[in-house]
């Protein structure tokens, strides 16, 4: 699963789409963590928490962030681990 993200707004949907189906309840992810309900809701709306809370989600939901110039050419191309 992959998508384009140019803003936190689109990023924190992303991230809270992909928990939700993962089945993750929000406060229970928050836990995990180790952060505030208000703290990931935060996140989640693309409101400005710290890059480590961010990083943790991605590793957490098994994501991966890439970051390309606007005007780069790229594919991608997914394989199973």
């Amino acid at each position: 699963m992959w998508t384009n993200s140019y803003t936190l707004e689109q990023t924190g949907e992303f991230l809270r789409d992909v928990r939700r189906a993962k089945g993750k309840r929000q406060d229970v992810f928050a836990r995990e963590l180790g952060v505030s309900h208000t703290t990931l809701s935060n996140l989640e709306q693309g409101k400005n928490t710290s890059t480590r809370t961010l990083e943790l989600a991605l590793q957490r939901l098994g994501l991966r962030l890439v970051i390309v110039p606007k005007s780069a050419d790229v594919s991608v191309t997914e394989h199973e681990d």
